[in-house]
């Protein structure tokens, strides 16, 4: 069941995506299993060769020799221990980037490097069985993040094996990235090898939007650059094959972002590769791209690769616990966003225009990215300003949802302004994305903002009624006191006719902006504000939407219930004592609705603060001489 979401009075009400799936093409044919190895049948001291790309897209060899064997780190899951050499691995360690390096031993595929001993003097990797990548690939096994959230687990050897003159019996195998470093008492500690997330053209804070949701699923995003363009041709048409470069696209256009890992396998159309999952997605849709390797970049932990993508060749299609995997050939279905900004009244708007991946659970986040990184492009923001964005919004199946209104305020100040600024957005993509009533299609999003210097906001600092005893039937008057930053004081009349039949009683009138109102709506209407299908959904946002924060509202809840929402459907407009009958009822799903008076004043400002005031409603009202 989906649940209100309510942001502060900055923010702006806007997981699992699912993208609209084409027709299933055949699947590709599996590799022969006489080509790869059978876990049963390795044993220690074997020795073969690894492939992987160290510089450019040149693909060089490493030794690897085999010094255990895991059974069952997780169901259904084994991981053979390697020690590497060669390529300086010995200075440099395990390296990010090199997931899915493929290792084979007598010509026959073993399987990829995929784990690493973070503080370890030698470079042991945890090397993912191939036949175990082909079978989970080819289930397209869906694995969600929450699910390898798992304590560690320490796996016995049959053997015991020597590293650097110290002898182990067991290896502790973490699947979590989030675990904290382990201390050389922990022994042989394995954790994923992390996934640098190189990127063109986006802002540090573009990308500490996204750190926070990368953290826990292994990406490191990080700032890079594109290829130069004396590269030679057959360099940036080269063909992905194992060992070579493997990137997966989540922003492509005016700037890019993609994550960087090695191919393990080729067969026909089917590539293999990383030898743990990306970020557990399940069946998915992205880009699948070569790539060229700029450099290794050494850490006292874990080195990594500094890359760029080159092109788009293929979809990834599947991210599972043991590998991504994709098919050549095709191409990905991403959602197209525009960004336009008008930094000065009279300047030259500026308009960008990217691609994003449909990645559920993380759409909302690379939309705010996208749209934050499009801001920083074109400078700082002024330390004090305001802003109006207007923002479309088309859905597949569904009217555009529609945003045009101002924000200002004490978040949209200095460096944190453009992620505050575009924070409600993704939240409402990611939102929708995430909705348990259906699979929506976002076709694309617009997004103008036009810039002004100056904090255009105005506090409510005092409210005052004209009368505080009325009859049924006269006007509620209300004169509010606003106090703009740094602007001389103003008032604003506000007025609202009270009904001829409405019941005597105290009531009270809320005062503030019209988001402040939504809100009580929703509380009001909580087949809304707790919806039950996707109508429901869109309907609780779109009320939303359309409030404005430059609008003043003073709003009187009337008394008494004006119908009831049940098994779905909503009774509005029911008799008093029918509505008591049915709230009183003994089903459990029958809600009590509420009507309001609501007027509104719009004003130059974005209103902040709310303020209440109370007044009797009597049919012998006293009249003073």
């Amino acid at each position: 069941m989906s649940r209100l979401l309510v942001l502060p009075a900055c923010a702006l009400l806007l997981g699992s995506f699912l993208y609209a799936q084409q027709p299933v093409p055949p699947a590709p044919a599996l590799p022969k299993a006489e080509t790869y190895w059978n876990v049963d049948d390795i044993k220690p001291g074997m020795k073969g060769e690894g492939k992987t790309v160290m510089k450019g897209v040149k693909i060089d060899t490493f030794n690897a020799e085999v010094i255990g064997v895991l059974k069952n780190t997780s169901p259904g899951r084994d991981m053979i221990l390697c020690r590497l050499s060669g390529l300086d691995l010995d200075k440099s360690g395990v390296i990010q980037g090199m997931s899915g390096s493929p290792i084979y031993v007598q010509g026959k595929l073993l399987g990829a490097v995929a784990y690493a001993w973070a503080f370890g003097k030698e470079p042991i990797a945890g090397v993912t069985p191939f036949a175990q990548m082909v079978s989970f690939a080819a289930a397209h096994e869906r694995r969600e993040i929450a699910e390898e959230k798992k304590k560690p687990a320490r796996i016995g050897l049959s053997r015991p094996i020597l590293i650097d003159g110290r002898e182990f019996k067991d290896v502790t195998i973490s699947d979590d990235h989030r675990e904290p470093t382990p201390t050389a008492a922990d022994g042989m500690w394995l954790m994923p090898l992390k996934t640098p997330v190189m990127t063109t053209g986006m802002s540090a804070r573009s990308l500490a939007v996204l750190r926070d949701h990368f953290k826990d699923v292994g990406l490191v995003p990080m700032q890079g650059g594109g290829v130069a363009s004396n590269i030679p041709t057959e360099e940036r048409n080269i063909n992905l094959a194992p060992g070579s470069a493997l990137s997966l696209a989540m922003i492509t256009g005016d700037f890019d972002m993609s994550g960087i890992g090695t191919v393990t396998h080729v067969e026909g159309k089917r590539v293999y590769g990383f030898g743990h999952p990306f970020m557990g997605l399940g069946s998915c849709d992205l880009p699948m791209m070569t790539g060229y390797t700029h450099t290794i970049y050494p850490r006292v932990s874990i080195s990594f690769k500094i890359g760029s993508p080159l092109r788009i060749v293929g979809v990834i299609n599947a991210d599972t616990s043991t590998c991504i995997a994709g098919v050549l050939d095709r191409q990905p279905d991403m959602m197209p966003l525009t960004s336009t900004l008008l930094r000065e009244p009279n300047s030259k708007p500026q308009t960008y225009n990217v691609k994003i991946a449909r990645m559920r659970g993380m759409i909302g986040p690379l939309v705010q990215a996208a749209l934050t990184n499009s801001v920083d492009m074109e400078g700082n923001f002024p330390d004090e300003m305001s802003a109006h964005i207007k923002a479309r919004i088309e859905i597949e199946g569904h009217d555009p949802l529609i945003i045009d209104d101002w924000f200002a305020g004490p978040m949209l100040v200095g460096d944190r302004a453009p992620q505050a600024l575009y924070a409600p957005i993704g939240m409402l993509v990611q939102q929708l994305g995430n909705n348990s009533f259906d699979n929506l299609r976002f076709k694309s999003i617009e997004v103008a903002t036009e810039i002004q210097p100056g904090r255009r906001t105005a506090e409510i600092e005092s409210c005052e009624l004209a009368s505080d005893t009325l009859s049924p039937g006269e006007t509620l008057k209300a004169t509010v006191t606003l106090r703009p930053y740094k602007g001389q004081k103003q008032r604003v009349n506000l007025e609202v006719a009270l009904p001829a039949d409405i019941a005597e009683g105290s009531y009270t009138a809320l005062i503030g902006d019209d988001l402040n109102n939504a809100r009580a709506d929703l509380r009001d209407n909580p087949h809304l504000g707790m919806p039950q299908n996707i109508d429901r959904q869109f309907e609780m946002i779109r009320l939303q939407l359309a409030a404005k924060r430059t609008n003043l509202v003073m709003r009187v809840r009337l008394n008494g219930g004006a119908g009831v929402a049940t098994g779905g459907k909503t009774l509005p407009n029911l008799p008093p004592s029918m509505v008591q009958i049915l709230s009183s009822s003994k089903k459990t799903n029958t809600q009590t609705l509420y009507s309001a008076l609501v007027t509104r004043a719009g004003t130059s400002y974005v209103i902040q603060g709310t303020d209440t005031l109370r007044f009797q409603v009597t049919k012998n009202k006293r009249v003073s001489n």
